[in-house]
């Protein structure tokens, strides 16, 4: 065995040089992460806002058939029951429309992949 020693390929400049180049690519994937949680926000903001209009026209479009079906119990061309039927069965529609809002939070997010 020589005594020679080999010396180490890492110098302190090529040391250095790694550590910039991984701060740079740390930022970039913070800035890609942060820009990800952004669309995620927007994309979750954007779900609630749609289910919020078509709550607000299932209710307009339900109380108008209630109303007019009322209207027509009150003139006796339908009998009482039909209106109970109707009222029951609306009901049942909103409670299950209501629960798939509420508790159906697996929102899949679509790919894009112009940015990978």
């Amino acid at each position: 065995m020589d005594s020679e020693k080999k010396e180490s390929v890492w110098t302190p400049e090529l040391v250095e040089k790694l550590l910039d180049d991984l701060k740079d690519y740390a930022d970039k994937f913070t800035t890609y992460k942060q820009k990800e949680g952004e669309t995620h926000n927007k994309h979750l903001l954007t779900i609630t806002k749609h289910n919020r209009n078509v709550l607000y026209v299932l209710i307009i479009f339900l109380g108008l058939i209630i109303a007019s079906m009322g209207y027509l119990t009150l003139s006796e061309k339908v009998s009482g029951d039909a209106l109970l039927f109707l009222v029951g069965t609306i009901t049942g529609y909103v409670i299950v429309f209501i629960q798939k809002l509420i508790f159906d939070t697996n929102v899949e997010l679509p790919v894009n992949d112009e940015n990978i």
